[in-house]
């Protein structure tokens, strides 16, 4: 008798914790820009097109792939702030050097952020900043 109650009071806490599960992976949407332009991501150039971008393993390693397959690197960020972006103003920052687009950093859902490579410089600015933006699918 005992054990019927448990199941009958475990069962609906377990469809509970897998609807909420389920919910929450639902929610979890993907970043994709359209980079209009050849980039560098520290020494390896990488062609103009629509990238996903995506977290792996934490919020300072992140994965660009280049959605017809043919593109990916790999980048460590550092973090600038903790303060994420409102939605619609994630973006990427690119400075301009030598007629070259350099990924900078990027504004996001875990703040600001800079990559490695490129956090002894500083900010880009003015004619020397590109700005794209990080849409959320």
């Amino acid at each position: 008798m005992q054990s019927k109650k448990l199941s009958f009071l475990f069962l609906p806490a377990l469809v509970l914790v897998m609807a909420v599960c389920g919910a929450l992976a639902q929610s979890q949407k993907t970043a994709h820009a359209n980079i209009p332009f050849d980039f560098w991501i520290g020494g390896n150039r990488l062609p103009a097109g629509d990238y996903v971008i995506e977290h792996l393993e934490s919020t300072s390693y992140l994965y660009f792939r280049n959605m017809d397959g043919k593109s990916a690197q790999d980048v460590y960020t550092l973090p600038m702030d903790d303060v994420a972006a409102k939605d619609g103003e994630s973006q990427l920052v690119f400075e301009l050097r030598n007629a070259n687009h350099y990924l900078y950093g990027g504004w996001g859902p875990f703040g600001r952020r800079v990559v490695v490579s490129e956090s002894s410089r500083p900010a880009p600015a003015g004619e020397n900043r590109a700005v794209v933006p990080i849409e959320f699918r």
